[in-house]
Formats: C-alpha cells, sequence, structure tokens
C-alpha cells in the first residue's frame, strides 16, 4: 500500500459532536487513527477549529495527543480547513489522498451519542473497509 494522505476532522469525525466542549472520542476512531499512523500514512488534522481560534485548536491537539490516547502528532494542521471530496475509498487509494470528515457525502455514519440529533462517522465500517483494501499495510 502506498502512503496516503489523510485530510482528518474532528468535530463528529474523531470525537462525538459537542463543539464546543470535546466531549468524548468517537467510538473507534483512535484505534483506527492509531492503525493509519501506524502504517507510515500522513495524518493532517484538517478541522474548523484551527479558522475559529479561542482556544478550540489547541484543546482537539491537547485531546489528540493525551497519553491514553497513544497517538502520535499529526504531520500537518490546516489553518483553513479544505473541503472534503465525496466519500470513495477506490478513489482515495488511487489519488494517494484521504478524506475522513463526517460531512463527507456518502462517508458511513452512525447517530451521535452526546447530542440528541446528527451523525458521525461510523469508524467499526471504516476499519473493515481498511482492511478488506488492505490500507494498514
Amino acid at each position: 500500500m502506498k502512503t496516503l494522505t489523510i485530510f482528518l476532522d474532528f468535530d463528529g469525525t474523531v470525537v462525538e459532536h459537542a463543539f464546543p466542549e470535546i466531549y468524548a472520542a468517537n467510538p473507534g476512531s483512535i484505534g483506527v487513527i492509531r492503525k493509519l499512523q501506524n502504517a507510515g500514512h500522513i495524518i493532517i488534522l484538517n478541522t474548523y477549529r484551527a479558522e475559529l481560534g479561542n482556544g478550540y485548536l489547541e484543546a482537539a491537539i491537547e485531546f489528540l495527543e493525551e497519553e491514553e490516547h497513544g497517538l502520535k502528532p499529526m504531520h500537518e494542521i490546516r489553518q483553513f480547513k479544505v473541503n472534503p471530496k465525496d466519500w470513495d475509498l477506490d478513489a482515495y487509494i488511487d489519488a494517494g489522498v484521504m478524506f475522513i470528515d463526517d460531512i463527507s457525502k456518502g462517508i458511513p455514519l452512525i447517530p451521535n451519542r452526546a447530542l440528541s440529533s446528527g451523525l458521525m462517522v461510523d469508524w467499526k465500517v471504516l476499519d473493515k473497509m481498511f482492511e478488506k483494501k488492505g490500507v494498514y499495510g
């Protein structure tokens, strides 16, 4: 598997929607991100938090780098969010660029738990897809 550049959203993707709070890790997100990092993929934090100031981005980075999560620092943090393309794993692999973002049309989603409405990324489904396509190496 070639190295992928992965644009990773935060709210509704890595964590459950509760902005500006950081409620809890989205089930499965930390483990899958760790697998992607260990496979050598380049992970870029791609969140609107970077554009807002007020410590929102720093809170997200602190969450990701907490010892209990065991994640390596992100390769880069986008200062202005790159809008994600529609979810198409095969096209992402061919292009070498992937967007994992709850607003990516077609990405697998599950209901929020922190809020009574809305959806967030389904990391359990992504994990199976990544395994099947050899994304982890």
